[in-house]
């Protein structure tokens, strides 16, 4: 797992005017409050994005524009980036700064190729210096709200069909057999590995995406990380921790970046999902049964997803010794994705610079992270079949 390194806090001639901006409360609606706030985080990003990727570029004038026909624009004479406020009232902050790429693209055409190429080979060039993604280097069209969707993940896939096999799988992991449940889970691990080998093996071409999990918060919890481990170490996906502006409260979150091919990406977020759920429902029975008080809450679910992780690392070992394969000195999640060069220039296209955090361990109660461990090593990943603990259990939501 790692994390997203900040960009040096040097200071640039023309945000001396934007340091003293009041950033607007939730209460505060003042139109020309909020587009101060916009303006400074977008001098930032400028700067961020040129530090992220090497690139030397002169802090251009940013205007927030109420153009309704472009999203962006770059004007070489006034060295003027504009963003339409439009963009920024009903997308994702992520589809922002990738306009904002777009047209620091547009500049570097401008100031490092000394050209007035508008689309052309010399904007591709600047656009792979940038890391700007494939979909956001048209010339015009409309755009995502959210970077992916997850029911356009599902449409799209070219392995809809097993993705199908898969949630048919993990609805059969959710039967009172037990026998019937394990075995089922079981093989949709080994659905999920086989996928991902053949493809590294055969090379195949694949479409890499990133999902945000945005809690609205200003951390992550250590519960959340230790799901993020158990994403990497078992379900083919990348995961970095980073730092995302909320538009409309004008604040920065921490958010989750899941990262990997389609199908991959949308498992993990059910994972992801179906153990936040559980942890909160399995810790309301614990607590109902043994009268214990929210103290002990992060240690018993740190317990479970321990507990939890070690079962998916004994299915690991258990199927290795069936197919008479020697013991792997890592998670063959890690292996394949390190192996997975097409997601490592994704990776670095998105994040050129990242860093390696080691978290320090938590202290936990005893008592009650052993019981977690207990409750995670019987806890089988299924489909839920009810919406009552405020999971709806749906990984593919086309698939009813």
């Amino acid at each position: 797992m790692v994390q997203r390194d900040r960009a040096d806090q040097s200071t640039n001639l023309n945000l001396i005017f934007f340091t003293n901006v009041a950033v607007p409360t939730t209460e505060e609606t003042d139109p020309k409050l909020l587009q101060r706030a916009w303006l400074l985080q977008l001098y930032k990003e400028h700067e961020r994005i040129c530090w992220q990727h090497g690139v030397r570029l002169a802090v251009p004038i940013i205007e927030i524009s109420s153009s309704s026909s472009n999203w962006g624009s770059w004007h070489p004479a006034g060295r003027t980036i504009r963003i339409a406020a439009r963009l920024i009232q009903h997308h994702s902050w992520d589809v922002v700064i990738n306009i904002l790429k777009h047209e620091m693209a547009h500049q570097a055409v401008s100031e490092l190729f000394d050209s007035h190429d508008a689309h052309g080979h010399r904007f591709d060039e600047a656009c792979d210096l940038l890391g700007v993604p494939g979909e956001f280097r048209g010339a015009s069209g409309d755009l995502p709200r959210t970077i992916p969707d997850a029911g356009a993940m599902a449409c799209g896939s070219p392995h809809r069909s097993l993705l199908m096999k898969i949630e048919k799988l993990l609805a059969l992991a959710g039967s009172g057999n037990e026998h019937e449940a394990l075995l089922a889970m079981e093989k949709a691990n080994y659905l999920i590995a086989k996928y991902n080998l053949r493809r590294i093996e055969q090379s195949r071409e694949a479409r890499y995406e990133c999902l945000i999990i945005n809690h609205q918060s200003r951390r992550i919890e250590n519960y959340q990380r230790k799901i993020c481990s158990i994403l990497a170490n078992h379900f083919f996906v990348r995961i970095i921790l980073a730092d995302l502006f909320d538009a409309e409260q004008c604040c920065t979150h921490k958010t989750i970046e899941i990262l990997g091919t389609s199908e991959n990406v949308l498992i993990a977020n059910y994972v992801y999902s179906f153990l936040l759920a559980q942890l909160d429902s399995l810790w309301r029975q614990f607590q109902r049964s043994h009268r214990t008080s929210g103290r002990q809450k992060r240690s018993y679910c740190l317990g479970v997803l321990d507990g939890f992780a070690r079962k998916l690392a004994g299915q690991q070992q258990e199927h290795a010794r069936a197919h008479h394969t020697s013991a792997v000195p890592m998670p063959l999640s890690l292996q394949v994705c390190s192996m997975d060069q097409g997601l490592n220039r994704f990776i670095e296209e998105r994040h050129p610079r990242l860093s390696r955090r080691k978290f320090s361990s938590s202290r936990v109660y005893l008592k009650e992270y052993e019981a977690g461990c207990s409750d995670g090593g019987n806890l089988t990943l299924n489909k839920g079949v009810t919406g009552t603990d405020g999971f709806q259990g749906r990984m593919l939501p086309l698939f009813r």
